[in-house]
């Protein structure tokens, strides 16, 4: 008798393995994208947090809002972007702080040690010199998204410390 045993994989069978794998990998794929928007949002928040607790400290300890003129973002954003990260630098904040991680990605990551690049994704609202104006509101922003790379939109913070997106924000 003869013994005539398969050796290898038929073609209904390779074909079959390509296809789980090809679909595991879309699935896996489309997992990965949507973990690294939320990981991104999530960032964006930190960051958001951080400025507002940096802020806040500048506030308790100068009795005011910094006070950076907002006509030099439409004549210089280099010194704008430059006088807000001096102003809450003594309070941990740094360039890094300032950016946005899906902006960031989509613009290809550029080199953020070349003063070239220097810039703030989020902007501060402007307020005067009296002691408690930038508490006086609970939903007044005191920071605001440039970008809205987020899926909802971009992120605000408010006097409260409350972060919201642009649509919850447009909602209300």
């Amino acid at each position: 008798m003869l013994d005539r045993r398969k050796k290898g994989f038929t073609l209904l069978e390779l074909v079959t393995s390509i296809l789980i794998v090809s679909i595991l990998f879309v699935i896996g794929a489309a997992l990965f994208s949507d973990m690294r928007v939320r990981a991104d949002k999530i960032k964006c928040m930190a960051n958001l947090r951080g400025l507002y607790a940096g802020t806040s400290l500048y506030c308790q300890e100068h009795g005011q809002w910094p006070q950076i003129e907002t006509e030099s973002l439409e004549s210089d954003e280099l010194f704008y972007c430059q006088e807000w990260i001096v102003a809450l630098k003594p309070y941990g904040l740094t360039q890094i702080n300032w950016i946005c991680p899906a902006h960031q990605r989509m613009i290809n990551d550029p080199d953020l040690s070349n003063p070239k690049n220097l810039r703030v994704d989020y902007l501060a609202m402007p307020f005067d010199d009296k002691l408690l104006t930038p508490y006086l509101w609970p939903k007044q922003p005191w920071f605001v998204e440039r970008f809205t790379e987020h899926p909802d939109g971009g992120l605000i913070i408010y006097t409260n410390g409350q972060v919201a997106t642009l649509r919850e924000a447009l909602r209300k």
